[in-house]
């Protein structure tokens, strides 16, 4: 047999292994290429509806989506807005608004849209609703804000005290629920089983040692007061992110796994599910206030998209309201709130060590109280209006 006979073999052995080789690399990298693509609508689409829920808080003097905060993170927001402009910037790319059929469609490869506020998330799910007609219809709704919550609760073993997760045990003297924030800022509430009372609902920061003492209502002696002070302030320290994260990973978890009930009936056979990877993802992303879009099941050559927590975009360029009170100097003789540092008004009567320094949003800068040092004498100042020089 000749070599050529040989070759021939070789050729007619190798030929179909070839073949599939180079279709499958072919695959993949379209693939990769529609994923990519994919990909980048989804940031656009998160991006742009940052950018909206920017723009209200921007122009909608009434409602007042204010920032405030040193980090920028004190933020109030509209989030339907959000929700209809990431929907909007996906559906303008894909050259499908205004049909309504392949809209709702997409919708369901989107199973969860999470606005990410400074105090709770809100999630976009789809969910049955009920018309007046007695029909049913799959629709885009937004669920109430889950707050980013924790629960201890105070326990005393004959002269010590300690704090365990959850609620009511024995021995407990006290029961407490935290509302975690974007910042260390908590809103604080609980029972006292001493005197059998509501603990008064209070906002404070953490490690505030002047505000934070009813953290630990019901224990009773210095000693035991500031040690468990102490230990419970690092351990909400250390949790805080964490249960942010998990609230948000179980809300967009749920509304997931509730996904694959409406898209069996438009005959989608993917089966929906929340990675448990999304979670480290997601502690990693939260530094803010933002948006959070998780789409999955979308056909990309020989795989399907699932492209978790798929970008957040936090909100920035924050607006404070600053305080001042009058000098001899000022030509307006009253308490003042500002947006603009440059403010004449701002510079002319400007103190210090006014505390604190600015306020969260303009309600609370109208009924503030601060305190201050004018005339070499420590004073309170309460009720602030806003400048009409600089106009916040």
């Amino acid at each position: 047999m000749k070599i050529t006979d040989f070759a021939l073999i070789f050729i007619a052995i190798t030929l179909p292994f070839i073949i599939v080789l180079y279709i499958n690399i072919t695959f993949t990298i379209k693939a990769e290429e529609m994923e990519l693509y994919y990909q980048n609508i989804i940031n656009a689409a998160t991006d742009d509806a940052a950018y909206q829920m920017k723009q209200v808080e921007s122009q909608d003097k009434q409602i007042d989506y204010g920032y405030s905060g040193d980090s920028n993170k004190k933020i109030n927001v509209n989030a339907q807005v959000g929700v209809d402009a990431f929907f909007d910037s996906m559906y303008n790319v894909l050259q499908i608004k205004g049909n309504e059929a392949a809209e709702s469609y997409l919708s369901l490869f989107v199973p969860a849209v999470a606005i990410i506020e400074y105090d709770g998330v809100r999630v976009s799910e789809n969910e049955t609703i009920i018309a007046e007609d007695g029909t049913s219809h799959v629709k885009r709704v937004l669920k109430p804000k889950r707050y980013f919550t924790y629960t201890y609760s105070i326990v005393r073993n004959g002269t010590d005290y300690d704090f365990i997760p959850g609620g009511q045990s024995s021995n407990v003297v006290s029961t407490h629920t935290i509302e975690f924030t974007m910042d260390n800022m908590i809103v604080h509430r609980g029972y006292d089983y001493l005197y059998n009372e509501d603990i008064p609902t209070q906002t404070f920061y953490i490690d505030d040692e002047k505000n934070n003492s009813s953290l630990v209502t019901g224990v009773v002696g210095e000693e035991s007061v500031n040690d468990l002070r102490s230990r419970l302030t690092s351990h909400l320290l250390d949790i805080r992110k964490s249960i942010i994260a998990n609230t948000i990973a179980s809300e967009m978890s749920y509304a997931v796994n509730a996904n694959n009930t409406y898209a069996r009936q438009a005959g989608v056979t993917y089966n929906f599910s929340f990675p448990v990877t999304s979670e480290d993802e997601l502690y990693n992303m939260i530094d803010g206030v933002g948006i959070i879009a998780f789409v999955q099941g979308i056909s990309v050559g020989n795989k399907y998209l699932n492209a978790t927590a798929s970008g957040m975009s936090t909100l920035e360029s924050a607006t404070r309201y600053y305080f001042t009170a009058p000098s001899r100097d000022s030509k307006i003789q009253m308490n003042l709130y500002h947006k603009d540092l440059s403010c004449p008004e701002y510079e002319l009567s400007r103190i210090a060590d006014m505390t604190p320094r600015y306020a969260t949003s303009r309600q609370e800068a109208a009924t503030a109280t601060t305190t201050g040092t004018l005339d070499s004498i420590k004073q309170t100042f309460t009720g602030f209006y806003p400048c009409p020089i600089c106009n916040p």
